[in-house]
């Protein structure tokens, strides 16, 4: 099984190394093979990597920009147990509200299983504005779309500023291709919300989570919840959005021929005796 985790980190708010050590703990308890992050500055991605995430060998960081025009420094970035093939950023435009204007982009690696099945996986923070909501999506699409690609399982996840339960005009070009949200295959009506998550507001949206190709949902086995319980007595979430970990079996279909094969020999080495 591969493990994949996909968790807004609430960059350097709110006793964040504290956060950062504790999310990592959970990563390292869950057996987490890849861990997709947004909102890490460059300085906040050295200390995860040499400290909180150190049980990843493999890490990857993607700025939004240089920032010029942001607030302050931004990014994506990719934890893995896995040695990358490839990686990389696009840019997919610039957030219109002048109060957010972070260059958004789609982070991807691609990495191969033990039995040298293709995973591509692509890690994204889309917009808020909400005449850019879909152009963000159709952005994943064509990135993912790219003849580098061909020929791998899809996995696109990360905080998609939508509410994947109820604006599903924004996600229409995901349909359309025929993708599917990983945690409805799944999990059917559970709710699964992750935003916002703070102590005194109920959940309400469900904006973080995945997407892949409908004919690879049979290499889902799970998606569900994580880094959801806060620490300190009670008194410190871990971030301000709960974490989704999607657990995949990459070979289900070649394990699946081999049982039928070996029960097939079984049968016939019966037959011959």
């Amino acid at each position: 099984m591969l493990r994949i985790v996909t968790q807004n980190i609430w960059g350097k708010n709110n006793q964040w190394q504290e956060r950062a050590n504790a999310i990592g703990r959970n990563m390292r308890d869950l057996e987490v093979d890849i861990i997709c992050i947004q909102e890490s500055a460059p300085d906040h991605f050295e200390y995860l990597r040499s400290r909180s995430f150190r049980c990843f060998p493999h890490a990857y960081y993607a700025a939004s920009d240089d920032g010029s025009l942001t607030p302050w420094p931004q990014g994506l970035a990719v934890f893995s147990r896995l040695a990358a093939l490839e990686t990389g950023k696009v840019d997919i435009g610039r957030e219109v509200e002048t109060r957010n204007p972070w260059m958004r982009i789609v982070q991807y690696m691609k990495v191969k299983s033990l039995s040298g099945h293709s995973l591509a996986v692509f890690n994204t923070h889309l917009f808020l504005s909400t005449v850019q909501k879909q152009t963000g999506i159709r952005s994943c699409l064509e990135v993912m779309q790219r003849a580098q690609f061909a020929d791998h399982t899809h996995i696109l996840t990360g905080d998609f500023n939508i509410n994947l339960d109820t604006q599903p005009e924004y996600l229409a070009p995901l349909v359309q291709h025929q993708y599917a949200d990983m945690w409805t295959a799944k999990n059917g009506n559970k709710t699964g919300y992750t935003d916002p998550y703070h102590l005194d507001r109920p959940l309400a949206k469900r904006i973080d989570g995945y997407f892949t190709q409908c004919d690879r949902l049979d290499r889902v086995n799970s998606v569900s919840q994580v880094n959801k319980e806060p620490i300190n007595d009670g008194s410190l979430l871990l971030s301000d959005h709960i974490g989704v970990m999607a657990t995949l079996d990459l070979d289900h279909n070649a394990s699946a021929w081999n049982h039928s094969r070996d029960e097939s020999v079984s049968e016939g080495e019966g037959a011959a005796q």
